[in-house]
């Protein structure tokens, strides 16, 4: 069995269509392939009525094959002209609209524009038949505003979801880009019509105080729970294997061929004695046969992914791409010993590895900061990983941590991540604390823009709706509000693009109270305790950005230049003869680190250690990196860099806008190239 992570995002499986299509009345033929997995097999052809574009997915989850074949109940010339056109707009989306950050529409996103588009086929075909002029095509409907502000009554009336309206009003604009000549048509007087979509602008919401501390306590005590009995839990789901374990004695008979087996193995209950598991298995956990085991797996599952939501501040697709082997430990702080050699306090910082496409389009590997809470909870992922590995036997350390348990009694369940709904999360989350009034006034002070007690979520006497990025806001916000996270530190543990978007995150953190630690009356103000986690991502981020930046000074060989460089390729030389010590320097960069007077982030040519705004790397202006003091210049991304822009220059009219910047660009890089590097070479 291979490692699932071999097949979550293979890359962008497909051709380069811009380079195939040399006019723009070009279209592609019907055994045109769009995407193929990593064997080469075809997983989306063009003239077939599915695509499945899963080898391209970003997701840890797998995303549904686009179904033309389920447009219409019918078929015939008139629908077919339809998915047709749905075909070339969703063609035209994938390959020639750019957007996003990785200048292509995600396929997760195409699929919600197949929808989209399926449900405009059905209004021509079926209202337009009756209500219009007969059956209209999709060009009409795009280009004629009195057939496209019917479409807009209709699905006001009919309810049709506000991201499907969004999506409307998006694809049109997207239509405008892709082009006339290409398109076929033109689209005009359709910009203005109001298909009524939600505020765009709402942010998650700040948990309330009361709530939120009530949820970590709550979730504690689940974890607490889980955990003691985490080697148990493993032992009776790998029991599992045996397909009639846990099954009534009748439909042991049954999955024998209605013969009665020549023994019969425990029933639920009895499964439950054996592994000493009744008390686990009650309250929100409670479960009353193996039919519905899977679903209770997923309540537990839903606790330790909580928890880790809780004390990193990690999305909710960066927990589902965790590895089973997720935890790295690094002592930053040594342990604090007493006279006799024991430790009183123990050190500080642990990692919890994952990937992140945030601002990235491909699964960067990155790390976040965690307390013991959350190494606990993955300690019971863990757990359950192994007992449900050992079902689809398979090695555990090749899977993600949250494995999915349906194979408990679906055997042809496939390997991947979870997904809950409301069965399959735990009562006390979902029902558990209601919105009280003082809860709505405290809401209303994290946000005075917006109108909280309109808005169907947050109503009083309503259970409060949980949602994983609830919990990476409410983390910035009483973060910032404590005044023990800087912008800086909390920046990097969001692994936000930058200091900016933290803000938008802690936005009026200053006008709710601090809830975090206890208040001491003698000074007058909430203190926290030494251990606290605020402390420990304090400490722990600044001191992640000196250890990127020693790793890249000292990890290897290669050869640095520019201004920061060539200081350290000097450092280098000083640590070879014995001059320096890497601890000295070890001990600066640390320093540097914490008082923010240094930063670290890769760049197109190496990296850049600037603190605060830089607009030349907001505009991709990479050439400004090698004249910058604060550049680090590596000289095989820089050969690299220049073989890449000889290549694009290649694709340019000579003379073009486009042309006259990669040469600028080409001209800069080379010069720096044949007036430094060969000196410092051959010297």
């Amino acid at each position: 069995m291979s490692n699932f992570f071999d097949d979550l995002n293979q890359g962008l499986q497909v051709p380069d269509v811009t380079q195939l299509a040399v006019t723009k009345s070009w279209r592609p033929s019907e055994d045109f392939v769009l995407c193929r997995d990593l064997e080469g097999n075809p997983t989306a052809v063009y003239g077939k009525s599915y695509w499945d574009f899963n080898p391209m997915r970003l997701r840890a989850n797998k995303i549904w094959a686009v179904r033309f074949d389920g447009v219409f109940e019918t078929t015939g010339e008139a629908q077919q002209s339809l998915i047709d056109e749905v075909k070339w707009i969703l063609f035209c989306l994938l390959f020639f609209v750019s957007t996003g950050h990785t200048g292509r529409i995600s396929v997760g996103v195409l699929a919600q524009y197949f929808l989209m588009l399926r449900t405009a086929a059905r209004f021509c075909y079926e209202k337009g038949a009756g209500e219009l002029a007969g059956i209209i095509s999709l060009q009409d409907l795009f280009t004629t505003p009195a057939y496209l502000a019917a479409y807009a009554r209709w699905m006001k009336i009919n309810k049709v979801g506000s991201t499907q309206r969004k999506l409307t009003r998006a694809l049109l604009n997207h239509l405008v880009s892709i082009g006339e000549e290409r398109l076929g048509y033109k689209l005009q007087g359709v910009f203005d019509i109001d298909f009524e979509c939600d505020d765009d602008t709402k942010q998650h919401p700040v948990i309330p105080t009361r709530i939120y501390l009530g949820v970590i306590n709550a979730v504690g005590l689940a974890l607490d729970t889980l955990y003691d009995n985490r080697e148990s839990l493993e032992r009776y789901l790998a029991a599992f294997d045996n397909p009639f374990y846990g099954y009534t004695h009748l439909h042991q008979k049954k999955i024998n061929g209605s013969k009665a087996p020549k023994s019969y193995e425990p029933e639920f209950e009895e499964t439950l004695k054996i592994h000493e598991l009744e008390s686990l298995f009650s309250g929100d956990f409670s479960c009353t046969g193996r039919g519905v085991l899977s679903s209770t797996v997923l309540k537990m599952q839903w606790v330790a992914k909580t928890v880790i939501h809780l004390y990193t501040g990690m999305r909710d697709q960066e927990v589902l791409r965790l590895p089973y082997d997720c935890v790295d430990q690094d002592e930053v702080v040594s342990a604090t010993l007493d006279d006799k050699g024991f430790a009183r306090d123990k050190p500080i910082m642990v990692k919890v590895l994952s990937t992140t496409t945030k601002f990235t389009g491909y699964r960067k590997a990155v790390s976040w900061l965690a307390t013991d809470e959350a190494i606990r909870a993955v300690e019971v992922a863990r757990a359950i990983c192994r007992g449900i590995s050992r079902l689809y036997g398979v090695d555990p350390k090749t899977m993600p941590l949250f494995l999915n348990p349906s194979i408990i009694n679906r055997a042809q369940a496939e390997i991947g991540v979870p997904f809950w709904n409301n069965v399959s999360k735990p009562d006390f989350l979902l029902n558990g604390f209601i919105m009280t009034a003082s809860d709505l006034d405290e809401l209303q002070l994290t946000d005075p823009s917006r109108d909280f007690a309109s808005e169907k979520f947050f109503q009083v006497g309503s259970p409060w709706n949980f949602t994983s990025h609830q919990f990476r806001r409410s983390l910035a916000f009483y973060g910032s509000s404590s005044g023990f996270i800087s912008m800086p530190s909390l920046r990097k543990q969001f692994k936000h693009l930058c200091t900016q978007m933290t803000r938008y995150y802690a936005n009026n953190f200053e006008l709710l109270k601090t809830i975090f630690g206890y208040y001491d009356e003698k000074k007058g103000k909430y203190v926290l305790p030494r251990t606290h986690v605020l402390f420990e991502v304090q400490t722990g981020v600044p001191i992640n950005v000196a250890y990127d930046l020693l790793a890249h000074a000292f990890g290897d060989d290669a050869r640095l230049f520019g201004g920061v460089g060539t200081y350290i390729s000097n450092q280098r030389g000083k640590i070879e003869s014995g001059d320096v010590h890497i601890v000295d320097v070890r001990k600066e960069t640390e320093k540097q680190a914490a008082d923010g007077k240094i930063s670290y982030r890769p760049t197109l040519l190496g990296a850049c250690t600037r603190t605060g705004k830089c607009e030349h790397f907001l505009l991709g202006a990479a050439v400004s990196c090698l004249s910058c003091a604060d550049g680090i210049i590596e000289k095989e991304k820089l050969d690299e860099a220049i073989e890449d822009n000889e290549r694009d220059l290649e694709l340019y009219e000579p003379g073009s806008g486009e042309y006259q910047v990669v040469q600028y660009e080409l001209s800069n890089m080379r010069k720096f190239r044949e007036r430094l590097i060969p000196v410092v070479e051959v010297a």
